[in-house]
């Protein structure tokens, strides 16, 4: 399993963007998670703004039919397809690309579907109960208390609305993934430890 992928899904406040970091510096191979926007913009000749925008509306079910005035024309045309779909289509072929690329770690933006036919992709979805989410965001995301409780379900939610809509699956269904682990019990280098043994041990069940 020279070629590797990782592809990390969290809920939000989880630690999972961490964790994909400390994993990626621990292995010696590139994380790409909110960069992997601008390289869509660069595909696609969307403005950055533009795919988060599009992103923020997939999270509450509200999709542009049209591009709006002023982002130019995108050189990824697809004939009928509203240009927020051609957004989702070019971050996965941008997905694509990294992971032909060699080794690396992707959090979030749909990976584990995009990848999901690879044999070389490694599924993990970090979890945590929702106190221990909302004291992660107090003291590492510093946002204030109040009534984060509330934000990181409405997070989720959208998340989940994003990842039903463009893939057709459920959102956090742990079948659809090779690990889940739960990031209160074990924290971030118990869950970064845990991820490097699954590499290894696939890579020692694919080398029989």
């Amino acid at each position: 399993m020279s070629n590797y992928v990782i592809s990390i899904s969290r809920e939000f406040g989880s630690g999972g963007r961490i964790i994909g970091k400390r994993l990626a510096a621990r292995l010696g191979i590139p994380c790409y998670d909110r960069t992997i926007i601008q390289k869509t913009s660069e595909k696609s000749g969307l403005s950055p703004d533009f795919i988060a925008r599009a992103e923020e509306r997939a999270r509450s079910r509200f999709h542009l039919s049209i591009a709006p005035a002023g982002i130019g024309t995108p050189a990824l045309a697809h004939q009928g397809v509203p240009v927020s779909h051609q957004a989702f289509f070019a971050q996965s072929e941008v997905i694509r690309e990294l992971a032909d690329e060699g080794p690396c770690v992707i959090v979030g933006r749909c990976s584990d579907y995009v990848l999901g036919e690879r044999p070389e992709c490694l599924k993990v979805f970090v979890h945590a109960d929702l106190p221990s989410r909302v004291e992660r965001c107090v003291e590492e995301y510093h946002i204030p208390s109040d009534d984060m409780a509330r934000r990181i379900v409405q997070m989720d939610k959208g998340r989940a609305n994003y990842y039903n809509y463009y893939t057709g699956h459920i959102w956090g269904d742990m079948r659809r993934y090779d690990l889940t682990l739960n990031s209160a019990g074990i924290g971030v280098e118990g869950a970064v430890e845990l991820i490097v043994a699954l590499v290894k041990a696939r890579s020692a069940f694919d080398a029989q």
